[in-house]
């Protein structure tokens, strides 16, 4: 009874403990990493692991200092870079980072080459929205490489919101990380960054990742680019295969107005004062930009469109379909390519070709 009251009441008797290798089974388990999921949204994923939720975790990395050292290696194998002053602490504990996110603006033009620090990763996600910097005293951007170095252990590598041409991030991959088995090629556009400068300044350019001319010379010069990555399983690209005009056919459409046999930006416009209303080719005026700037950024249609899909999309699933035949000849080694999909929700999906 004596040793019986002494244990209910909280005497030295200590419950029997878990070995160590079974609580690494356990911590392991808790912490199991989730491959990159396709949201159906590019906005929502990247091509890093997915950690389980902190909720799910917390009571382990709570229980005990040595719980915690478990948990605590595990949870920052996949690390978000929030702010640049993260980097400090990232490199204390470098050896244990396996996959980094680096959001905009964490990577500053005199630390281009941040990334080469980290020598155990693997997959790294940057989103480089700022390779395009408005020069000084003019209106004229100056693009910049996000990133100039790589570790050679990278096997995967996203690229977001970029306004600067893929050869550059092909380039570095091509210098540093011959082992690379993913490439996403992610583009800034009026769906995912609506207010961006950039585009604002360039309003009329959007044919640089809308378009469905020279498809195949596009794939022709992608596949002769990447030959030298052997080892390259998937590639995502930031492109619409469609017309350029789906982007005035959108606004016809949502209006429930049918599309004009020519179109042209000045029919979207209200005309300026004083213009000539039976001048049919002319351009938007200045004046008119910011008009042409709302129109093209307003919020993304969550349905649909029938009669876009009707109109274009024999055509655009006919060129994916060949231009991603083309890059499985040039690059024997590929299993899949994805083309950004103008047919889907908010035009932030992702159409893949199983090669």
């Amino acid at each position: 009874m004596r040793r019986k009251s002494q244990f209910i009441n909280g005497g030295s008797r200590q419950p029997p403990s878990l070995p160590l290798e079974i609580i690494e089974l356990i911590s392991d388990f808790l912490f199991t990493l989730r491959p990159p999921e396709h949201s159906g949204n590019v906005e929502n994923e990247t091509i890093c692991c997915v950690k389980p939720s902190w909720n799910d975790v917390k009571g382990f990395m709570q229980a005990s200092p040595g719980t915690h050292k478990l948990g605590f290696e595990r949870w920052v194998s996949v690390l978000t870079i929030r702010d640049s002053q993260d980097w400090e602490v990232a490199f204390r504990i470098s050896h244990l980072i396996r996959e980094l996110v680096c959001l905009e603006g964490t990577i500053i033009p005199s630390e281009s080459s941040i990334l080469a620090r980290f020598h155990r990763l693997r997959a790294v996600c940057v989103d480089s929205h700022e390779d395009v910097r408005l020069a000084p005293g003019s209106h004229q951007f100056d693009y910049r490489d996000v990133f100039s170095s790589l570790p050679p252990t990278v096997q995967h590598l996203e690229v977001k919101h970029a306004h600067g041409p893929d050869v550059h991030v092909i380039q570095c991959v091509k210098r540093h990380c011959p082992e690379l088995e993913s490439l996403w090629l992610g583009r800034c556009t009026v769906f995912n960054r609506p207010g961006c400068s950039f585009w604002n300044s360039f309003p009329l350019d959007h044919d640089a990742y809308i378009t469905n001319r020279g498809t195949d010379a596009y794939a022709h010069s992608l596949g002769g680019a990447l030959f030298p990555l052997q080892s390259l399983k998937s590639i995502r690209l930031g492109i619409y295969v469609v017309p350029t005009t789906v982007l005035m056919h959108r606004l016809f459409h949502t209006w429930n107005l049918p599309v004009p046999p020519v179109v042209n930006w000045q029919a979207l416009l209200e005309p300026p004062p004083n213009a000539n209303q039976n001048e049919q080719n002319s351009q938007p005026q200045l004046g008119q930009i910011s008009d042409l700037i709302t129109l093209l950024h307003r919020t993304p249609e969550e349905e649909i469109c029938e009669q876009c899909w009707q109109e274009f999309f024999a055509g655009t699933h006919s060129a994916e379909i060949s231009a991603t035949r083309i890059l499985k000849e040039r690059l024997p080694s590929l299993e899949w390519v994805g083309w950004m999909d103008w047919f889907t929700p908010l035009h932030l999906g992702v159409r893949f070709y199983l090669v």
